[in-house]
């Protein structure tokens, strides 16, 4: 019990503060985006050095080509920068080949992929969050917030069901807890406040967000969002770790609260971005 409610403050201010600058203005949006990026590309390759096999990643280049992923992105939509300027990142994230060769650490291959990998993982979905913020041509800071609160909304209901009915193991041999009841409830929550979204989409006239919209990315958040979660833990389990990070008490680290979402905004954004 302590745990949970452990959890559910820290899940509370957590959501009020990203919630808030998210609201508050485009800027706030891009603040608060690139200190989230740079815990998680942290999080991420400090992770991977407690590896059985001895490995390096370049932090700085991950974490340069995923801030400037983001800021390029943000930059283009906000302030019309011409979208030539994203070939940048091309350059940026080969330059780890070339770091690499002058080094003297063991494994070129597992520094340089695992580095990439990083780009790929956290800098790209981040990255794409842009077009859900800028669709309209101007800031719009809802589709983002719903998306957020969505993938929030099914990591509590899994919880809940899962601690309360959960009796069948989802996938025991990557995370023991994870339950199919879990899984369930999950869907289940998540799109009942998806279409509850629209709804209040509808009445309030904030922000058009057709019911098939609505519904397909609760089952998006749920389904890919909890494949997101099964794949982090899978990188845990193998470097034998609990948690990505302490940042978070009750859920870990700050990869550990986005793992899910990671994989839905791809999807997400580009289904928004094309069809909305």
């Amino acid at each position: 019990m302590s745990n949970f409610i452990q959890r559910a403050i820290t899940g509370i201010l957590f959501v009020m503060v990203i919630g808030a600058a998210f609201v508050l203005s485009p800027v706030t949006y891009a603040i608060v985006m690139v200190c989230v990026i740079t815990l998680a590309t942290n999080e991420f390759c400090r992770m991977v050095r407690y590896s059985d096999i001895v490995i390096h990643p370049h932090f700085f280049i991950a974490l340069a080509t995923n801030v400037v992923a983001f800021t390029l992105g943000f930059l283009v939509f906000f302030q019309g920068f011409d979208t030539r300027c994203l070939l940048l990142l091309v350059g940026m994230a080969w330059s780890v080949f070339l770091v690499e060769l002058f080094t003297d650490h063991p494994n070129p291959i597992h520094n340089i992929g695992v580095t990439l990998l990083c780009n790929i993982y956290i800098g790209m979905p981040f990255a794409l969050v842009n077009l859900l913020a800028f669709k309209s041509g101007t800031y719009n800071f809802r589709p983002i917030l719903a998306l957020f609160l969505l993938s929030w909304i099914n990591d509590t209901g899994a919880y809940l069901c899962g601690i309360t009915m959960g009796k069948h193991k989802l996938y025991e041999r990557v995370s023991p807890k994870k339950t199919i009841e879990g899984l369930i409830g999950g869907v289940v929550l998540t799109i009942g406040a998806s279409i509850l979204l629209h709804w209040v989409a509808v009445e309030m006239d904030f922000c058009y967000l057709p019911l098939w919209f609505c519904i397909l990315s609760g089952f998006i958040v749920s389904i890919i969002g909890t494949c997101g979660d099964l794949i982090e833990s899978k990188f845990k389990r193998s470097v034998c770790i609990k948690d990505s990070g302490t940042l978070l008490p009750g859920h870990g680290g700050i990869l550990d609260r986005f793992d899910a979402t990671l994989f839905a905004i791809p999807i997400i954004s580009l289904l928004y971005y094309f069809f909305i």
